[in-house]
């Protein structure tokens, strides 16, 4: 069962005190790579969130954004910073003195001094919420894991159905394979005779060798029989319930090697027709490749 890396989730819950919020999405990467947008109050689940990820992610670059809205998270207190006020104060007395600045000391004068008051975060006891908080984080990610399975089903039909036709065109290259020798022979027989214009006999033996040595090097029977085999793994590797879309890429590549060699070798207009449309075809394939986790 394939699974696309690309998908949405979403989820609320509403417990009366807190509106718990948490959208996921994933995008395609080569590893897992997981990125948290929580509360700060929250950092201490962060790694509890990921576990809950990973569980049911293995590859994709995926984001998580979670929102609390209603009671806060944690107290407040403004405290006064009494040792630096004091400080402030004997400033001031000291500027008085020297300058004979006649000037009462206002509550306006100390709003406008740095560090004054300092606001102290007080986190609260959050065991009653972490829970629902955890529990929202894991619906969304089942939300996730949905949608990622329909688009790989989707994937999964579309490669299918390239697949057969990526077979039927690799057969009708393994028809024209034959051709290539008989073809060679005559092309070259004519230009011998071209040449030689009825003064001289045609030498058979050096022609056949001359014959003999191009079918040896332009033969690509190994090369079409490691295509059929990577064409079979690929679709016994998409039935697989694990992970496979490194698998897939990797034999994609193994084919384009294949096929390259193919081309290099047929010395054919007919073969090198196929291969350009079978190198068509497994851009196609690779590019829906790329999306499978």
């Amino acid at each position: 069962m394939l699974l696309s890396m690309t998908g949405y989730g979403r989820a609320f819950n509403d417990t009366g005190k807190h509106r718990i919020s948490a959208e996921i999405k994933s995008v395609n990467h080569r590893y897992l790579d997981i990125s948290l947008n929580i509360p700060r109050q929250l950092i201490y689940l962060e790694d509890k969130m990921k576990q809950i990820i990973k569980k049911s992610v293995k590859r994709g670059k995926v984001y998580l954004y979670l929102t609390i809205d209603g009671e806060p998270l944690s107290s407040q207190k403004v405290d006064v910073n009494w040792p630096l006020v004091e400080q402030y104060i004997e400033a001031f007395h000291q500027l008085e003195d020297r300058y004979s600045i006649k000037n009462n000391i206002q509550m306006s004068h100390f709003l406008e001094c740095q560090d004054i008051f300092i606001a102290n975060e007080t986190a609260l006891d959050l065991n009653d919420v972490e829970n629902d908080i955890l529990k929202v984080v894991h619906q969304s990610v089942e939300e996730l894991c949905a949608m990622r399975q329909k688009e790989g089903e989707n994937i999964a039909e579309d490669l299918s159905g390239r697949l057969g036709l990526l077979e039927k065109k690799l057969n009708e290259l393994k028809d024209e394979a034959p051709h290539v020798k008989e073809q060679y022979k005559q092309r070259l027989e004519k230009h011998v005779k071209e040449f030689l214009e009825g003064h001289a006999e045609i030498d058979e033996q050096k022609l056949y060798n001359e014959v003999a040595v191009f079918s040896d090097k332009s033969n690509i029977d190994e090369e079409l029989t490691r295509l059929d085999s990577h064409i079979n793994q690929f679709a016994a590797f998409m039935v697989q319930t694990e992970p496979v879309g490194r698998k897939l890429d990797f034999l994609i590549q193994e084919m384009n090697r294949e096929i390259n060699t193919i081309g290099s070798k047929g010395n054919n207009a007919a073969i090198s027709r196929h291969v350009v449309d079978i190198k068509s075809e497994l851009e196609k394939i690779r590019e829906q490749v790329q999306n499978i986790e």
